[in-house]
């Protein structure tokens, strides 16, 4: 934001040089725009899933899902059906704060550099629970078997 507004200002003569433009200078605009913008947290999104997820992917998965629940009787038995979801967690990689919109989420799309920890969790509608699942990196050592 700092780079592009010195670059701006310079370009429309309102300043001498392209460089940034200062922190005093950042935090008084969204001081004056806080009312619109807000500094916030992307969450990561690998660029795989990025790639892959459309909305007509989610369309499709959405009515393969309604056709399950009905063929198999389930909308009477919501204490069988459960939710299942992981998430990754990655010690080493922070992403940087970007100004958005107020109430937007950002998304940045990221490559891993490190390795992931992964937590399993499942729950049904009516609250039951399995407990969580974690999935560390472990090291393969392999034996030789001599014949």
């Amino acid at each position: 934001m700092q780079h592009m507004a010195g670059e701006l200002a310079h370009h429309l003569g309102k300043r001498a040089t392209d460089k940034p433009l200062s922190y005093c200078w950042l935090y008084g605009f969204l001081k004056r725009w806080e009312s619109r913008i807000s500094t916030l947290k992307p969450s990561a999104l690998d660029s795989n899933r990025a790639k892959h997820s459309t909305p007509e992917i989610a369309a499709k998965y959405f009515d393969n899902l309604e056709v399950a629940i009905a063929e198999y009787g389930l909308p009477e038995r919501p204490d069988c059906i459960y939710n299942l979801d992981e998430t990754g967690i990655s010690p080493e990689h922070r992403l940087p704060n970007v100004i958005a919109p107020i109430k937007e989420k950002a998304q940045a799309v990221t490559s891993p550099r490190s390795a992931t920890t992964t937590l399993i969790a499942c729950a049904s509608a009516p609250g039951h629970h399995l407990p969580p699942y974690f999935v560390f990196k472990g090291l393969l050592k392999s034996k030789q078997t001599k014949f």
